[in-house]
C-alpha cells in the first residue's frame, strides 16, 4: 500500500504545489486505486505517474470547494479514453456533488460511457468499499468538510502445516479449502479452523482529513487513535494559532500538540500555502522528528504491515 500526494497546496496552485490531490495506492491488494480529491489539473497529475485511471474505481471528495473538486469533471470525462469504458466509478461526497458534476458535465456536452454512481456522505457514517471500511467524521470548516478514515481488513494468520500434520492431514490441495473455510472435517472429527492459524496481521488504517480547525473531540481523537498514517492540513506551518482558528483552517504544532495524547505511526502535513519557500518548508521540517513530515507533490509514502 502507497500513498501518493498529487497536490499539497492550499486555496491556489503555485509554481510548485498544485492544489489537493491523492492517490491511495492499493493495486497490490484488490488492484486498484482510490482517489482522495480532485483538484483542478487532476487527470494532468496522474500522467506524471504509473497511475491508470481506469483502475480508480472510487473517488471520496472532502468538501466542495473548488481547489477540491475543480478537476473532477475533466477526470471523469477523459477516464473512459484512458481504459475506463463501461468500467463502472462511484463518487462519495457532501450534498451538491452531483448536481455540480452532473450540470457541468450536460452543459458543456460531455457523455460518459461508463456508469457512476454518487453517494452522499454525512457525519459518523460507515460504508464497506471493497473489503475496506470507510468510516466519515464531519470537521470544522466553512463548509462541510470532512475526514475519510479507510480501515483495512486484518489479514488471516499463516496455516499451522504442523499442526495439520500432527492430525493426519499431508500437504495438498486440502490445506487451501482448510484455510478458506471457518471448520473443517477430518476422521469424524470437526475442528475450528482458527485453532491451526497463527496470528493475524492487523489492517492498516489510514485518516485522511479535508480542510478543517484543529478538533479535539474525544469521539474524533478515538477515531484517529492507531492511525498508520494521518493525513492533516497545515495551511498555518507556525506560530498563527489564532489566524489559522479565524479562518478555519490548522495550524501545525497545534495539530501535533492535540494529537500528543494518541498513538499514531506517521502524520504528513499537507494543504500548504503557497507563502511558504522552500528554506521555510526545510527549516520547519527539521523540528518535526521522525514522525511527521510535510507534504510535495508526487510525494510516495509506502504503509508497510505491521505483525503482531
Amino acid at each position: 500500500m502507497k500513498f501518493t500526494v498529487l497536490g499539497s497546496g492550499a486555496g491556489i496552485p503555485s509554481r510548485t504545489r498544485n492544489t489537493q490531490s491523492y492517490i491511495l495506492d492499493i493495486v497490490e491488494e484488490i488492484n486498484q486505486y482510490f482517489l482522495i480529491d480532485a483538484a483542478e489539473g487532476v487527470q494532468h497529475r496522474i500522467l506524471h505517474t504509473s497511475v491508470r485511471p481506469a483502475k480508480v474505481r472510487h473517488v471520496f471528495i472532502t468538501h466542495l470547494h473548488g481547489d477540491h473538486i475543480y478537476g473532477l469533471p475533466g477526470f471523469l470525462a477523459s477516464r473512459a479514453h484512458q481504459g475506463g469504458e463501461d468500467i463502472p466509478l462511484t463518487v462519495y461526497g457532501p450534498p451538491g456533488l452531483k448536481d455540480w458534476v452532473g450540470l457541468t458535465l450536460k452543459i458543456s456536452g460531455s457523455h460518459l460511457n461508463y456508469p457512476v454512481h454518487y453517494v452522499e456522505v454525512s457525519h459518523n457514517m460507515r460504508y464497506e468499499v471493497e473489503g475496506f471500511s470507510v468510516q466519515t467524521y464531519l470537521l470544522d470548516h466553512t463548509v462541510d468538510s470532512y475526514m475519510y478514515v479507510f480501515n483495512e481488513p486484518e489479514k488471516p494468520g499463516k496455516l499451522n502445516t504442523g499442526k495439520l500434520k500432527s492430525i493426519g492431514i499431508e500437504p495438498g490441495p486440502l490445506y487451501k479449502e482448510i484455510k478458506d473455510s471457518e471448520t473443517f472435517n477430518h476422521g469424524g472429527i470437526t475442528y475450528e479452523t482458527s485453532d491451526f492459524l497463527g496470528n493475524p496481521t492487523p489492517g492498516r488504517k489510514i485518516s485522511i482529513h479535508g480542510d478543517t480547525r484543529v478538533m479535539t473531540e474525544p469521539d474524533y481523537l478515538s477515531l484517529v487513535d492507531g492511525s498508520d498514517l494521518i493525513v492533516h492540513e497545515a495551511t498555518y506551518l507556525e506560530g498563527e494559532m489564532e489566524k489559522a482558528h479565524m479562518y478555519f483552517h490548522s495550524e501545525i504544532q497545534n495539530v501535533l500538540q492535540n494529537f500528543s495524547q494518541i498513538d499514531y505511526r506517521k502524520i504528513l502535513f499537507s494543504h500548504i500555502s503557497n507563502r511558504y519557500d522552500d528554506d521555510d518548508i526545510r527549516r520547519i521540517k527539521d523540528t518535526l522528528g521522525n514522525h511527521a513530515t510535510i507534504a510535495h507533490d508526487y510525494l510516495e509514502i509506502t504503509i508497510p504491515r505491521i505483525s503482531l
